[in-house]
């Protein structure tokens, strides 16, 4: 699951297609993109009020990573990853070598939602951030956890990036995803779906072109 970043009235489709997958399951929270701890108690607070009313009652967040391992991961059926610093999350998932077990947790099948910071690393380059985020740790391989296909993810999209977007493409060599706050995607084995309140764009080498909620991608 990948949203665009906004609030949780812009993201609700998403997060009830999320909630019928966790359904009574325990779910991880990961402010790791958030630096300060203030703002990742906030951010806790913030999914329980969006996911406990969709029937998600146990939820926990990882509020510091060292010593977290793969087996503490399978205590989970699902994780979120949260916004914030894209570069910082990335950082720290290599760190701690999260990145790979969130990839074995993937590809076993378990769902894992990126919203911002956090779909952006699910993507296949992180740089679609660079116009947002500042490069705090001084993070030279961009490369993001490649699970959206091969596509880039580009998110809190609004149409003056289109020529911005259209570049990077250009550059990376690889597709992207656009997702406005209030517009998001879903992978479903080797599917991917425009889910939400507005189009996703998608950008090739070619152009763009939008595609509406509930249509298949590719």
């Amino acid at each position: 699951m990948f949203a665009g970043g906004g609030d949780e009235k812009d993201s609700r489709p998403l997060d009830e297609i999320f909630a019928g997958w966790v359904g009574a399951g325990r779910l991880l929270y990961l402010p790791t993109a958030l630096v300060h701890p203030s703002n990742k108690q906030a951010g806790f607070r913030w999914i329980q009020q969006a996911f406990e009313p969709l029937g998600v009652k146990e939820i926990e967040a990882w509020m510091e990573l060292p010593g977290k391992t793969a087996r503490d991961m399978e205590a989970f059926d699902a994780v979120y990853i949260g916004g914030g610093n894209t570069f910082y999350l990335l950082q720290q998932l290599r760190l701690h070598k999260l990145d790979r077990v969130l990839e074995a947790f993937i590809e076993a099948g378990k769902p894992v939602y990126g919203g911002s910071a956090g779909a952006i690393v699910l993507g296949y380059d992180i740089t679609s951030c660079a116009h947002i985020d500042e490069n705090i740790i001084g993070l030279t391989d961009f490369s993001g956890m490649d699970q959206a296909l091969g596509y880039t993810i580009w998110c809190h999209y609004v149409p003056n990036d289109r020529a911005r977007i259209q570049k990077y493409v250009t550059r990376t060599g690889a597709p992207s995803f656009a997702l406005s706050e209030r517009a998001g995607l879903y992978r479903e084995a080797e599917g991917i779906f425009a889910a939400g309140f507005e189009p996703v764009v998608h950008f090739t080498l070619n152009g763009a072109e939008e595609i509406a909620p509930g249509n298949r991608i590719v």
